[in-house]
């Protein structure tokens, strides 16, 4: 009883130390160890930005495949991250995984090899309740149509692991025709 009490008090100092690390660390090659929440972040919101501004095609609300699980793939600015993380994965309401609240950050893109191309990392595993933790990191590339993430040459799923990398997302919002694609992308001055 001792040892499980000593194990409790030493795990918990270990969170809270990594989240004091985690608050001042700059991301420069790898995204934080344990993911956050996005307070008061909701589709509808994340909806409007993708009515209201140029987005690329990476942006939108997808579906993770496997899972059925919705997500809004953002851009995002954060002076913690260094410039090859371009775009955030964001939880949004779902009854897959309903212990993970919405507006949790379940992932990051970070700037690929070629055009239409990048490397996702996803929060594969959950310590307890909505704590995801440990970012692992694979290739991918949007589909011709602009409507599709594929995975490539990514191991299969481990038993202990939130997603599959072997799966891939659907572009639910807003849906893109091919050929518009040159209106999708960001153009800067």
């Amino acid at each position: 009883m001792k040892f499980k009490g000593l194990t409790l008090i030493g795990l918990s100092l270990l969170l809270c130390s990594s989240s004091i690390i985690d608050e001042e660390t700059r991301y420069e090659s790898k995204p934080p160890y344990r993911s956050f929440i996005l307070e008061n972040y909701t589709e509808e919101s994340a909806r409007h930005y993708f009515d209201t501004a140029p987005i690329d095609n990476w942006e939108g609300i997808w579906l993770m495949t496997e899972t059925g699980e919705r997500v809004a793939i953002e851009r995002f600015k954060d002076i913690r991250f260094s410039e090859i993380f371009t775009h955030r994965i964001v939880k949004l309401e779902s009854t897959v995984r309903e212990e993970i609240p919405m507006g949790t950050v379940i992932g990051y893109l970070s700037i690929g090899v070629n055009a239409n191309t990048c490397f996702v990392w996803l929060y594969k595993r959950k310590f307890t309740g909505a704590i995801l933790y440990k970012p692992e990191r694979f290739s991918a590339r949007l589909t011709p149509d602009l409507n599709g993430i594929l995975f490539s040459g990514n191991k299969s799923k481990k038993l202990e692991d939130l997603f599959d990398p072997r799966s891939g997302f659907v572009k639910l919002y807003p849906k893109q025709n091919s050929g518009d694609s040159e209106n999708r992308e960001i153009r800067y001055l």
